[in-house]
């Protein structure tokens, strides 16, 4: 007879594994497994180059961090991370400087390492792809999924200026710098929030520019949301599995065109 499953080990599996389908944890781990490498080459190397036990640490987590199946973009982060803080180090930089940076950093990307959404700047050309979707005397609700820094709305209200418009950012400093940017317009709303407890049945349009890595759970949301007739619209990212309606190519831009489905 077979027993029961432990649910405190399933829950304890459950929890490792969305751990490390995190790529800041993963990125963390091959800092560890760096540092514990130069490390080792500290203590029994038989010579040390000033800056090599650095430069080592820098090479191992870079590959460490390949062989972790890191995103591409993590890599150069973890090959310079240690090297450049020991060069830093060695300009006796004032501590408050360094402080001052986390903080912005932490007000500009906020959640990246849970969400996988980098901040990502839509261009004028996309924007104009954009409102070729809309009608010149639209009055559609249309809301924009991270919103960053509200260029997308900015733009949109000067070539469609009846559509009302709806931003939502999590990060506060882009969320407050697009408040900042609209406030001003009368059928704009800004809202320092997380889109995944906005209802998308609200609205006509919805357009999102995050990564690849959020695309199927959107898709999703979309798919039970979303009233018949209205557009999805994806800048750069395609739902994996689920071909567009219509592909808008962006000119200045060959691999980022607007993916459009209609629910």
């Amino acid at each position: 007879m077979s027993l029961p499953p432990n649910n405190a080990n399933v829950s304890s599996d459950s929890l490792l594994r969305r751990l490390v389908s995190v790529a800041a944890v993963r990125a963390l781990l091959a800092q560890l497994i760096a540092a514990a490498i130069a490390l080792a080459w500290l203590q029994w190397g038989s010579s040390i180059v000033q800056h090599q036990p650095a430069l080592l640490h820098g090479c191992a987590a870079a590959v460490i961090g390949v062989v972790l199946r890191l995103p591409l973009w993590w890599l150069p982060i973890n090959a310079l991370f240690v090297p450049a803080a020991v060069w830093l180090q060695g300009l006796h930089i004032s501590s408050i400087w360094f402080l001052a940076v986390f903080i912005v950093f932490v007000a500009l990307y906020w959640t990246t390492y849970r969400t996988r959404v980098p901040l990502f700047l839509s261009n004028a050309a996309a924007c104009d792809r954009l409102a070729s979707l809309l009608p010149a005397d639209s009055r559609v609700r249309l809301i924009d999924l991270g919103c960053g820094f509200g260029g997308v709305l900015k733009r949109l209200h000067r070539l469609r200026p009846a559509t009302a418009i709806v931003g939502r950012e999590l990060a506060p400093l882009p969320a407050w710098i697009a408040w900042l940017r609209l406030r001003r317009i009368p059928r704009a709303d800004i809202a320092r929030q997380d889109f995944w407890h906005e209802d998308l049945s609200e609205y006509d349009l919805v357009f999102a520019f995050l990564s690849p890595e959020p695309m199927l759970r959107l898709w999703r949301k979309v798919c039970a949301e979303m009233r018949p007739g209205s557009l999805f619209v994806s800048h750069a990212f395609a739902v994996p599995g689920v071909a567009p309606d219509l592909t808008l190519p962006v000119p200045g831009s060959r691999r980022a065109p607007l993916y459009v489905w209609r629910l």
